[in-house]
């Protein structure tokens, strides 16, 4: 018989999984090897709550931030306050996934008695609670791990280092069709740029599939301070301390840095912190505007144009102040060359009469027609080098371009406000100067193009062209004067 404290108890624990965890849960101390309360940081509660509150979630991370811990307590919960709960722990190999299935024995164990649940099967890689009819179950991570299970909720822990991460998935996902969840942990593989892990990654962060983007950097620990952070500097490689303790998503997801055009801090330098802003603008699909047009302001559009059927790349363009070289807007879908003119004929009459650059390419030459068609000739860019209309998609003028965003945003000279953008620079091979295989670059391209169009200003549009070559301290000030 449960006293009347314990059955209030009981109700909280019930009702509020951080409660359950922070009051009840202790956990394993990895250096000390002793058992401590599970005391919940800021950023771990919230990331409980994202969780919660989403079918599909993804989590890049840094290193020791109690995510595993934090997960295998969270399925707990479940498993007892969740009668008929299913838990799945998918870990690389035979052993670390028996690891996991432990600590949920363990937690399950250092509970105190009234919250404790009678166990019925219980080995290394099932946990059964009888009368509640709720189980975990472990696997390693093959083709075929978890088929023919039903979940509640399913947890891939290092999914970035999962080699059948995609086969995994084809075979989990149907298992939590019904309403359950799954979630992919992670620190970054530096060695695979190219991954599922951080392909699914990036189409979250651009909206493209259900799953929610959760990152976490190093200073997610409260007791990592930036002496902390030095001490890691010196003992790491550059390459490695960004896989380990990064403090961006572009740290954690670049490759080797040495393979990179543009490097994470240098991105980091120039991401914008604006807020998109709702109902503003002309009415065109896939329209995200951070700034509206200034009173005499001067701006530029850049897309790079794709085929446009489902198929295909997408066709991106993006909105810089010329001024700041700033973005301002984005437009992002699969259009149709001429469907994609029209959008850029009204994007860029809303931006002031926005000078249109479009990557010269054979969807460009459609796109430029389409143009012209709707009465947008004169807003089309005139490339100084050669007197033609477009930027060149050449090898000689793609170096050109890459230069000049490298130096850019070396020195912290514009400003890219979507995340999406950020990942597609940040996976940009010094070597192609494109994407590695299996990845999109759109985006990037779209911003490459436009910086060194606003370089090198069109010869039809001395207006925008007068705009000279801003210097960062220059860009400073006016963010300063701007509020930004």
């Amino acid at each position: 018989m449960l006293t009347r404290e314990q059955q209030v108890e009981l109700l909280k624990c019930r009702e509020n999984v951080a409660y359950f965890i922070d009051t009840y849960c202790w956990i394993e101390n990895k250096t000390s090897r002793e058992w401590v309360r599970f005391r919940l940081w800021p950023d771990q509660v919230s990331t409980l709550q994202s969780l919660q509150d989403h079918q599909l979630s993804i989590v890049l991370k840094a290193r020791q931030l109690g995510l595993t811990w934090l997960l295998v307590c969270y399925g707990l919960w479940m498993m007892l306050f969740r009668p008929g709960t299913g838990v799945l722990l998918f870990s690389r190999r035979d052993d670390e996934a028996a690891e996991l299935l432990d600590r949920v024995r363990q937690v399950h164990l250092r509970l105190p008695a009234f919250l404790r649940a009678k166990v019925g099967t219980d080995n290394d890689h099932e946990l059964q609670l009888v009368k509640l009819d709720s189980r975990a179950q472990s696997f390693p991570t093959t083709k075929h791990s978890g088929r023919s299970y039903t979940a509640t909720l399913a947890v891939v822990d290092e999914a970035d280092f999962i080699r059948w991460l995609r086969q995994l998935l084809t075979a989990v996902k149907p298992t939590i069709d019904a309403g359950g969840q799954l979630v992919l942990l992670s620190t970054a593989d530096k060695e695979d740029p190219s991954s599922e892990f951080k392909r699914l990654w990036n189409q979250a962060v651009a909206g493209e599939n259900n799953y929610c983007p959760v990152f976490l950097p190093w200073s997610a620990r409260p007791d990592r301070d930036m002496v902390w952070y030095e001490r890691q500097k010196a003992d790491y490689s550059l390459d490695d301390l960004y896989q380990e303790y990064p403090a961006t998503p572009e740290e954690a997801l670049a490759s080797r840095t040495s393979s990179k055009r543009f490097q994470p801090d240098w991105l980091s330098a120039c991401r914008g912190e604006g807020k998109p802003l709702a109902g503003v603008g002309p009415a065109l699909p896939g329209l995200v505007v951070w700034e509206v047009p200034r009173r005499g302001g001067q701006y530029l559009v850049s897309a790079d144009p794709a085929e446009g059927n489902p198929s295909s790349d997408p066709s991106p363009a993006v909105v810089f102040d010329a001024l700041t070289w700033g973005q301002v807007a984005g437009l992002y879908g699969n259009f149709e060359p001429d469907v994609l003119g029209g959008y850029l004929v009204e994007l860029a009459e809303w931006y002031n009469e926005a000078v249109i650059c479009v990557e010269r390419n054979n969807h460009g030459h459609a796109v430029h027609v389409a143009i012209r068609n709707r009465g947008g000739e004169d807003l089309v860019y005139l490339n100084p080098h050669d007197n033609k209309d477009g930027w060149l998609s050449n090898a000689k003028m793609k170096t050109l371009a890459t230069d000049v965003t490298a130096e850019t945003l070396r020195d912290g000279g514009c400003i890219i406000q979507d995340d999406a953008t950020i990942n597609e620079l940040a996976i940009f091979e010094a070597g192609t100067l494109k994407a590695p295989a299996g990845m999109t670059d759109d985006r990037a391209m779209a911003i490459i193009n436009g910086l060194a169009a606003l370089r090198w200003p069109s010869l039809r549009h001395r207006g925008t062209g007068e705009s000279r070559i801003v210097e960062p301290e220059d860009i400073i000030d006016e963010r300063e004067t701007r509020g930004w």
